[in-house]
């Protein structure tokens, strides 16, 4: 019973992870936390995952423990790569949906630096707003 608490509760950790990744930089009042996660979700996958391997999630990686608990094997593939394969009810190329995930990451970090260093430097004179 406690492990399928567990396993629904890295599911919302999952979720919510993914979807703060994904929209909070739309909020000027969450953009500076948006920024610290999506560095660290970067240093996991580049920097921890040099030790741990490739895209490195310490999240997954303790959901997965929790599912091997209930007696469930480890998914091949990231953990956005088996939600994407549920929803869409078919296999998917695991190493196209990583690519997918690192080059959009990589752009929501650049959003987010832009914007995050913009709100330090304020409006620049003699450029309009």
């Amino acid at each position: 019973m406690l492990y399928r608490i567990v396993n629904a509760l890295f599911h919302l950790i999952h979720l919510a992870i993914i979807f703060f990744v994904m929209f909070a930089w739309l909020f000027p009042a969450l953009r500076l936390a948006h920024l610290v996660l999506i560095l660290l979700t970067l240093g996991s996958w580049f920097i921890l995952g040099r030790w741990m391997g490739r895209g490195y999630c310490p999240v997954s990686d303790f959901h997965w423990r929790a599912k091997a608990a209930l007696g469930e094997s480890r998914p091949k593939g990231s953990y956005i790569h088996v939600m994407l394969q549920n929803l869409a009810r078919r296999e998917l190329d695991a190493g196209t949906v990583d690519k997918v995930v690192v080059v959009t990451t990589l752009v929501l970090a650049g959003i987010s630096i832009a914007l995050n260093v913009g709100a330090l430097l304020g409006p620049v004179s003699g450029l309009p707003a």
